[in-house]
Parts: structure tokens; C-alpha cells; sequence
């Protein structure tokens, strides 16, 4: 098979497609173009990107049928190549998306190549028309000029590429394994520096699991002159968009891009090669329902923070502070209470994106990754760790080309702890079940020498149960305080005053709700409610050091 990608007029944002192919007379050939991605659990219907799509053959049309919303079908009138021709509107900027513009061609091929079905290891060869100072930044091998080379449909979809004259490169060694870092945009930041982190936290994973199956990996990174923040994980590379980039020359910023980078080098492991039973193979013509979030993401959202620490890019005291935002996230909403993780998993392809309604489901990266330290706590007090137990999936899994199940995931725990009860009563009460994670965590901090306590973060949210944004607009309500019946998510608070009252001091609030004014007048109760927490570390200890280890 063969792509021809052009671009007819760049401005449009539409790029020019043709796929060539052989097949016989009368060979009725199903055509599907993806409705998901990997690393994306929703719905995203490419189709709704492609127009002037047409099936030709000696330059003359012929009938294309459509079967579903993302599905074609036709019968070849001879035996020989056959074309597609059709256009692909490249105008989402984000680490799963396609971009097109007068400085660069940015392709998921996830979003825009057929798979034609039962010739998916068919090889496939992809030559770019694009001008001759463009460099490829890609995991795909070049066989000549702007000419890519794919084994079959399944390693093109999972090979991004960028090509522009603006990329930058810049390459790191570990053992036989070569690491490539490919920037687009300005570049605000040491990268000697930059590299000299990367190679750590590689060095520490690839060690962790004991193989690292890839000659060359590739980062491309595009940093863009507005607020972004996404990743998105691949077979032997990833795609980074983050922004604004002028913000990467200050430490904070640059902890973003050091932590999804972490995060995205996991996952070459954990999901690319450990994957769900349910993912193995991908289907992407309809949803992959998997129950196993907490291990694809929430493992992979702790173990890409511990890495750093481990690696010493994070200071102890940073480290608590990523762990302090992990608890405080959890705590300021309520959807745990309602759902598990288990079943927020299930549930990505249902809004599992989006905040959706309040309080109605948790986040598989936020709650997994406490879930996550919770266990490897727990496992450090039996000799063992979390990072063990994924080299073991690793072994048994993800080497053997085997699906696993979260059944699989909770025996490996209860062999390490070498309590299989114990890991069953665990995973019953906060993977399968929706008790409160606050004791756990407090109780595992302190066996390593660390408190949690409690600090007054403002009467609206101690004392009256209210989280408002940075325009005064409530965007969380307690459920257990009186505001929740008389207040609204969306309400803006424009004024606040205490008064007295027969039954004692009162909040008096004035909002606006649609247009309308109300004035609210809420009880004090005594009650603490959202509370914000504070984690200290006590004196060094060897405990506490054999953790970061681990």
C-alpha cells in the first residue's frame, strides 16, 4: 500500500490524501477509518474530518457505499491498483490531534489512515510532498527522501510524525538505546540540563523493569505560544504539547513538561506493551470498555512522579508537594463517594474527559495514583514495591503479549504482600468499593515519616462548604453543609458580610444567579468542611530513603 500526502492549499488547513493498493476483480474491500485513539478512551469520529472522498480506478469513479458512519465499502471492477482519494481537515493542536499550517505538517496517522480490513499487515509506504528544508521528526523508518516506511496499519497509526524546517534535535545514549528529543516552537530552557534529567529518569525506568525492547525512542515535542498541557503515549514514541513557552524558563513550568514526559516514557511499558485484555488487539470501530484504569493510568500518574524523585530531578520536599496536590485534588470533590474507580473506568468512553455532572465520578489518574501510593506503602512494609509488582506484569504480561485483567493486577499485590485476603479486602473497599482513601494514605505517610495535617483555608470553604474560582464564581458546594441547599454551582458571589441573628452570627451572601440578584443567608455549624493538607516530613529516615529507592 502507499500514501501520496499533499497540500493542495495550505491556508485550508486540508490535507490531500491518496492511498494506492492492488487487489482482484471483484474483491469487495472494507474500508474503516478509526473512531478512537490510543491513550483516549472517547469517542472522536475522524470521519467528521474527511470530505471528497472518491474510489477511482484508470482515473474513472466508482461506487463507494458507506456501511456506518465510519465505514466504506466497495467491489474492485478489475484486477490492479486501485485509488482512494479524499481530504483531511488537520486543525486540532493537542498530542493526539493533526495539525497543518504554512510552518509545519503535525500527523496522527491514527486520525486519518484506513484500515482495510484483513490486510492489516499489508506494509505501507508514506511519501510526504512537502518542501525540501522540512526535516521528520518520527518513529516510522525513511527509505529516501520525505518516504516513510510502515510494517502494516497497526505500527503507521501508532507513529506520529512532525515535518518542518523549525524542529530542533537533540539526542541522549543508554546503552545501546537511543533517545531523541525533537522540539517545535522557542526554546526557553537549558537543554544540556533538560537532558541530563531525561537520561536519569529513562536510566531509572528502563532499570526498573530490566528491558527497554527499542533501538530508538522519540519525544516530539510541540511548545506553543499559549496555555496547553497534554501527552499522548506510543509504541516507540510520544507526543508532547505544551505552552505558553516563554513560561519553561521557570521551575514550575518546566515541572510540567518533566512530568508528562516521565509520564509518557511509562507508559512505553504500561499499556503500549502491558495492556488490558480488552485492548489487545484494538478495535477501533466502537468502544473498548476496561475496568483496569486504575492500572493504565493511576500507576503510570504515580510511577512518573516517583521516577523523578528517584531519579533526583525532585527534591523530597518537591515530592511531597506533587503528593499534597494529589490529596488535595482528591478531597475537594466528592465523586468518590458515589463512584469506584473501577466503574469511572468503565465510564471514560461516557465522560470520562470532561468534569461532568457534580460529584458523580472520580479520576482514574487522580484517585489511581493515591490508590497507587497507598499500595506501594504497603508493599515497602512486606520488603517488596509497586515497581516490583509491574515488573512481574511486565514479565508475565506485556513480554508475552498477553491481556491482563485487574484480577491478574490484584493477585500479583497479594502475592507481594503475601497476604492475598488482605489485598482482596483492600481492593473490595477502594477499587471495587467507594470507602474514604484519607485514613489509608494518612496512616501509610506515617509509616515512612510523614504527617498530614489539616490547615484553615477561609471561612467560605472551612466554615460554609464553598469553593469559589478566581471570579468569584462557586464552582463546588459540600454536600453535608446548609449551602447545598440553598446555593448553586454557577452562583457569583459579589458581596459577603457577617451579621447577627436571634440564632447567632450568620453569613449573609449576595449572588447572581441568571441574571437574578439573591441574597443567601447562611448558619455557622461549627463544622469544618473542605479542608486543605499539609504534608511535613520528620527526621530522615532510612525508611523513608529505601522508598525513594524503590
Amino acid at each position: 500500500m502507499h500514501y501520496l500526502i499533499s497540500r493542495k492549499n495550505i491556508p485550508s488547513q486540508y490535507i490531500d490524501l491518496e492511498l494506492t493498493f492492488e487487489c482482484t476483480k471483484n474483491e469487495v474491500i472494507v474500508l474503516q477509518l478509526p473512531s478512537w485513539r490510543p491513550g483516549r478512551y472517547e469517542l472522536a469520529n475522524y470521519a467528521q474530518r474527511i470530505r471528497h472522498l472518491k474510489f477511482l480506478v484508470d482515473g474513472k469513479e466508482f461506487p463507494l457505499s458507506k456501511i456506518t458512519k465510519d465505514q466504506w465499502q466497495f467491489a474492485s471492477p478489475h484486477t490492479g491498483s486501485v485509488l482512494l482519494q479524499y481530504q483531511y481537515h488537520a486543525a486540532q493542536m493537542d498530542a493526539g490531534g493533526s495539525w497543518s499550517d504554512d510552518e509545519q505538517l503535525y500527523i496522527n496517522f491514527i486520525n486519518l489512515a484506513f484500515q482495510v480490513k484483513g490486510r492489516e499487515q499489508e506494509s505501507i509506504r508514506v511519501q510526504l510532498d512537502v518542501p525540501q528544508d522540512y526535516r521528520l521528526a518520527t518513529a516510522l523508518p525513511l527509505s529516501g527522501p520525505s518516504l516513510l516506511e510502515a510494517e502494516g496499519f497497526y505500527h503507521l497509526v501508532d507513529s506520529p510524525l512532525i515535518a518542518s524546517p523549525s524542529l530542533t534535535h537533540e539526542q541522549y545514549q543508554i546503552q545501546e538505546h537511543a533517545f531523541h528529543l525533537w522540539f517545535r516552537g522557542e526554546i526557553h530552557f537549558d537543554r544540556e540540563e533538560l537532558k541530563k534529567h531525561f537520561y536519569n529518569f529513562s536510566q531509572q525506568q528502563i532499570a526498573a523493569f530490566g528491558s527497554f525492547p527499542a533501538k530508538d525512542y522519540h519525544f516530539l515535542f510541540q511548545l506553543l505560544p499559549y496555555e496547553h498541557y497534554h501527552g499522548v503515549e506510543h509504541q516507540f514514541s510520544t507526543v508532547i504539547t505544551l505552552g505558553p513557552a516563554t513560561d519553561f524558563a521557570h521551575k514550575a513550568f518546566m515541572n510540567k513538561l518533566m512530568g508528562v514526559s516521565s509520564h509518557e516514557l511509562y507508559h512505553f511499558w504500561n499499556v503500549c506493551r502491558i495492556r488490558p485484555e480488552e485492548l489487545l488487539p484494538y478495535n477501533f470501530s466502537k468502544e473498548a470498555y476496561f475496568d483496569t484504569g486504575l492500572v493504565a493510568e493511576g500507576v503510570t500518574t504515580y510511577m512518573g512522579d516517583r521516577f523523578l524523585w528517584k531519579s533526583g530531578y525532585y527534591s523530597t520536599q518537591d515530592y511531597l508537594g506533587v503528593l499534597e496536590k494529589l490529596i488535595n485534588r482528591e478531597f475537594e470533590q466528592f465523586g468518590w463517594i458515589n463512584q469506584s474507580i473501577v466503574a469511572s473506568s468503565f465510564d471514560l468512553w461516557l465522560d470520562g474527559y470532561k468534569a461532568g455532572v457534580p460529584n458523580r465520578k472520580v479520576s482514574i489518574y487522580n484517585r489511581g495514583a493515591l490508590i497507587s501510593l497507598c499500595l506501594d506503602l504497603m508493599l515497602l512494609d512486606r520488603g517488596s514495591s509497586l515497581s516490583q509488582v509491574m515488573q512481574m506484569m511486565w514479565v508475565n504480561f506485556g513480554q508475552q503479549e498477553i491481556g491482563y485483567s485487574l484480577t491478574d493486577f490484584q493477585n500479583l499485590v497479594g502475592q507481594q504482600l503475601q497476604d492475598g485476603d488482605g489485598a482482596g479486602r483492600f481492593f473490595e473497599q477502594y477499587v471495587y468499593g467507594t470507602e474514604d482513601l484519607l485514613p489509608v494514605i494518612q496512616s501509610q505517610l506515617q509509616t515512612v515519616g510523614i504527617s498530614m495535617a489539616e490547615n484553615s483555608r477561609g471561612n467560605l470553604e472551612n466554615d460554609h462548604g464553598l469553593l469559589l474560582d478566581e471570579g468569584s464564581t462557586i464552582k463546588s458546594i459540600h454536600p453535608n453543609s446548609p449551602a447545598y441547599t440553598q446555593l448553586m454551582v454557577g452562583d457569583v458571589v459579589q458581596s459577603s458580610e457577617f451579621k447577627d441573628s436571634s440564632a447567632g452570627a450568620v453569613l449573609r451572601l449576595t449572588v447572581l444567579r441568571s441574571g437574578r440578584t439573591l441574597v443567601i443567608e447562611l448558619p455557622s455549624s461549627g463544622e469544618i468542611y473542605f479542608k486543605h493538607y499539609r504534608l511535613t516530613l520528620g527526621p530522615s529516615s532510612e525508611k523513608l530513603e529505601h522508598w525513594k529507592q524503590q
